[in-house]
């Protein structure tokens, strides 16, 4: 029996997954590419493997280019609950819970859930980071966030985006907040001191 072999699975599970988003049958790719239905069908399930020629005819049939067929997988989506953001030792009512959401090898952009009590932080806090953009979104409670001298109140659902180099400060006052900030790129990127 013939050892499978991982590169042509894999690009017969692209195949499948371009042709599916796209709503296009075997029969139509089959049709338009000039390969039998049974060679797709195979290739597909990765039982057979392809030459430079057919997947050139794939690509071109699908307006992508060849690399995107043997390039490593990137990450899943994933999809985080609430009780995944939080240990079950945080105090929810004392201090400031803060988790980074994406992978630490993310290049673009950076999400981090943030639980505030009220009051908080204590000391202000104005920064600015590298270029880029930030975004605050309030999921419940009311976040203020300082952007230069001007101040805006986020309440449930609200967002703001704002340039990171400008100063700001993000806090709360007398109610508490739960908030995801996104930056791109991510914080360790592009901080700069001046």
């Amino acid at each position: 029996m013939k050892k499978e072999n991982r590169t042509e699975i894999e690009i017969g599970k692209k195949i499948r997954a371009l042709r599916k988003i796209r709503g296009i049958s075997l029969q139509r790719l089959s049709g338009e590419t000039g390969m039998s239905y049974s060679y797709l069908s195979n290739l597909e399930n990765g039982k057979h493997s392809v030459s430079i020629n057919n997947l050139q005819r794939v690509a071109s049939f699908f307006g992508v280019d060849m690399i995107y067929f043997i390039q490593s997988d990137k990450p899943e989506p994933k999809v985080f609950q609430r009780a995944d953001l939080f240990d079950d030792d945080d105090n929810y009512y004392a201090d400031i819970v803060y988790r980074v959401i994406t992978s630490e090898s993310n290049p673009y952009l950076q999400a981090s859930y943030i639980y505030m009590p009220p009051n908080k932080p204590d000391e202000k806090n104005i920064h600015k980071h590298g270029t880029g953009q930030e975004m605050v979104m309030c999921l419940e409670g009311c976040v203020r966030v300082m952007v230069g001298e001007d101040v805006y109140q986020l309440k449930n659902g609200a967002c703001i985006l704002f340039d990171a180099e400008s100063e700001h400060l993000i806090y709360t006052e007398e109610e508490q907040a739960s908030f995801v900030i996104v930056s791109s790129p991510p914080y360790s990127q592009k901080i700069t001191e001046e």
